[in-house]
């Protein structure tokens, strides 16, 4: 977020809404998150008005001076590239604002009494920002903001810039420190990061959070040009004090936490703060931390306090903050219905409502193996022998619930003579005898469908019993799934039965094990 050496108030203000804007992100969307991001929407929207505004004044300024000086030659280069440079802007501008009103109207509904219908959308906003096949305008966004950096780097050389003075507008996850430990998050690019799972009025802070960078990149470059100030003439007539909390809703016994901060204000403004008369630390952003354990269950609230110098006099802002203390309940929903079966992989997945974007499950179970999914909550089970087995789930180090489950053995399998094609062959009346018997082990359908990594029969052993006028006359034991008959020597009227003594299942882990035989003798005639 950084660039040009010593930033001004306003880029520390403006950087310190974007850390905020991409917190808020994380959290659950409820109506007072959303009002919010409305809010900060339109903080970001006053200060970039006042951004571009600085920077016409700025220029005219400097074009009234290289007037009066006589319109210098060096003087009147400097103003065509600024205005070079301000087309640039301005039509990178422009493309946002046209993607800020399409998010409006086809994602949010458009206005009603001067408010967005529909602001928690966020369907729609993936229509239009990712796409089907990642062909969103969120791409087309992302390629467009890495050209314009691109293009100062290159085209300002001369004024001492270089590309690191310009940092990416368009990165993904990968760099941001909130997300260095989440394995999903953190692969995220540019467009999933920002637009993926994102309501309206969020989406549109962001891309107007995107703007002010680019005005802000652009005053770089002014300054360099015209050697003014860009953001000197920055005026702010509007202050209000926020808390933002984590959740709403705290579950007994967990750490609530919250966040007191000033918007649309310097970082010098001085503020001090108070946490229900106790004062709050202030960090040199201006964002002063809310932290306590939550006691006691059903709605609380706690008092805040924000001061400011404001024309030399002290102004005070105070505030309540409502939540929600609940008792802690575990929801388990597994791929498979209930119960578990034995010694295959159940995939579940559990999460704890009450405890929101704290809940980091880590998980142990009772006979059996509990192994973590890639996402928080999801967990794979291999159940052991028993009949039943407990799930024990903590989060925080604390136990935020328990659930069992009845273990049932995996259905034998559907066993049968086989044709070539995996198919079953029909023994009711005589058959050719086939060159080679072919014994298949077809999984329980219900099983199979529910889980189909575990569904692996295979048959490791039969007999073959040859007969002939009622009495058996060869007698052959076979290892494997196929026996070539072209050691029998049949007549019509012969009768072949096959007796299957073996079949194993193989998991989804590679193990093997031995699987109960149903229907494990099979007969037919020689045609």
């Amino acid at each position: 977020m950084a660039g040009g050496g010593k930033q001004t108030p306003r880029q520390r203000m403006i950087n310190m809404m974007y850390l905020v804007l991409t917190a808020m992100l994380a959290l659950q969307v409820s109506s007072s998150i959303i009002d919010k991001f409305i809010f900060l929407n339109d903080s970001l929207e006053r200060a970039l008005g006042f951004s571009r505004q600085a920077s016409e004044n700025a220029l005219k300024k400097f074009e009234e001076k290289v007037k009066k000086e006589g319109n210098s030659a060096d003087g009147q280069r400097a103003i065509k590239r600024a205005h070079e440079l301000k087309q640039k802007t301005s039509d990178l501008i422009s493309y946002i604002d046209k993607l800020k009103t399409r998010l409006e109207k086809e994602a949010g509904g458009g206005r009603e009494h001067g408010v967005i219908k529909d602001p928690k959308e966020e369907t729609k906003v993936e229509l239009i920002m990712l796409g089907a096949t990642k062909n969103g305008e969120g791409y087309t966004l992302g390629k467009k903001l890495d050209a314009y950096t691109t293009a100062l780097a290159s085209e300002y050389a001369d004024l001492g810039l270089s590309k690191n003075d310009f940092p990416s507008l368009a990165m993904g996850n990968e760099k941001n420190k909130i997300y260095e430990h989440d394995q999903i998050q953190k692969n995220k690019g540019f467009a999933e990061a920002n637009f993926g799972q994102t309501p309206v009025v969020a989406a549109m802070a962001v891309l107007t959070q995107k703007q002010n960078e680019i005005i802000r990149y652009e005053q770089e470059v002014l300054k360099k040009l015209v050697s003014g100030d860009m953001s000197s003439e920055l005026k702010f007539d509007k202050i209000r004090a926020v808390a933002t909390a984590d959740a709403n809703i705290v579950a007994l016994g967990s750490e609530y936490k919250a966040e007191m901060y000033i918007t649309a204000s310097s970082s010098k403004s001085g503020a001090s703060m108070t946490y229900n008369g106790s004062s709050v630390r202030v960090d040199p952003d201006g964002v002063g931390e809310v932290k306590f354990t939550a006691s006691g269950k059903g709605e609380q609230s706690w008092k805040g306090t924000i001061t400011i110098k404001q024309r030399g006099k002290d102004t005070t802002f105070t505030f309540t903050k409502k939540f929600e203390v609940v008792e802690p309940v575990l929801i388990v929903k597994a791929e498979a219905n209930f119960p578990l079966y034995r010694n295959c992989a159940n995939p579940l997945e559990t999460a704890v409502p009450a405890l929101g974007a704290s809940y980091k499950p880590s998980f142990s179970v009772t006979n059996g193996t509990a192994i973590p999914g890639a996402r928080a909550g999801s967990v794979t089970i291999f159940p052991g022998a028993g009949p039943s087995s407990k799930l024990t789930v903590t989060s925080s180090g604390k136990v935020a619930g328990t659930a069992d489950f009845r273990i049932m053995p995996v259905p034998p399998p559907d066993v049968f003579i086989a044709n070539t094609s995996g198919g079953k062959i029909n023994v009711k009346d005589p058959i050719p005898m086939p060159p080679t018997l072919r014994i298949a082990a077809k999984s329980d359908e219900t099983f199979y469908n529910t889980l189909p990594k575990e569904a692996n029969f295979q048959v490791m052993q039969f007999t073959v019993t040859q007969f002939r006028g009622g009495r058996g006359i060869t007698n052959q034991v076979v290892n494997g799934s196929q026996f070539s008959t072209g050691s029998l020597s049949t007549r019509p009227g012969d009768g072949i039965q096959i007796q299957v003594t073996s079949v194993i299942r193989i998991n989804s882990r590679g193990e093997k094990e031995q699987s109960p035989i149903n229907a494990a003798f099979h007969s037919f005639f020689i045609k």
